[in-house]
């Protein structure tokens, strides 16, 4: 029974095409280059309190990447992301404090 299952499964994907979740379309969109259309991603989930999505728009706020450069709207979205644990974005944002960027 399981190995029925599991080639359902598998038959299911390989004929459907494995679906991207938002966060990978949007890391698809950011790395080509259109931070538009990666912005339009992930601000949404970021609003609902995805902490990756989170912590990408704090980086593309921090760089001016489909954004204007702000660090405190950066910062904003790194503590956001800092608070439920993600990791990455607590690198970024000890980053930001140690060089001075948004913070007196």
């Amino acid at each position: 029974m399981r190995n029925i299952l599991a080639s359902s499964v598998i038959a299911a994907m390989v004929a459907g095409g494995a679906v991207a979740s938002p966060l990978e379309d949007a890391d698809r969109a950011y790395y080509a280059g259109d931070y538009a259309t990666a912005l339009r991603i992930l601000r949404p989930l970021a609003e609902q309190g995805e902490a990756e999505a989170q912590g990408k728009l704090g980086f593309m706020y921090a760089n001016g990447q489909g954004v204007p450069r702000d660090y405190p709207e950066a910062l904003k979205w790194y503590r956001l992301a800092v608070a439920q644990g993600n990791a990455d974005a607590q690198f970024n944002l000890d980053l930001m404090e140690e060089k001075g960027l948004g913070v007196p």
